[in-house]
């Protein structure tokens, strides 16, 4: 799958679990991918939302309060608030 085709599976409601997951790999693993296609892979919840999540965090240094894995976001609304008030002005 090439990193076009991922960004299209990846926003497809009818792709399976299966293809999310990959699409979400092929994205979080490209330099390619910016801000809304890692968005768009946190809306797909369970792992492609976790492997979007750990992507944001090593590219924005957003602090997590513990490593306790109730202090790791993977909340849609939760991430684009933070990128919104992270980009400058």
């Amino acid at each position: 799958m090439t990193f076009e085709e991922a960004k299209h599976v990846i926003q497809n409601d009818g792709a399976s679990f299966y293809d999310w997951v990959t699409a979400a790999g092929i994205i979080t693993s490209s330099r390619e991918a910016g801000g809304d296609d890692l968005l768009a892979c946190l809306k797909r919840k369970g792992l492609p939302a976790e492997m979007a999540a750990t992507t944001l965090y090593l590219r924005t240094g957003r602090p997590r309060v513990s490593d306790t894995i109730e202090s790791f976001v993977a909340d849609y609304a939760d991430w684009a608030d933070y990128l919104q008030k992270a980009r400058p002005k």
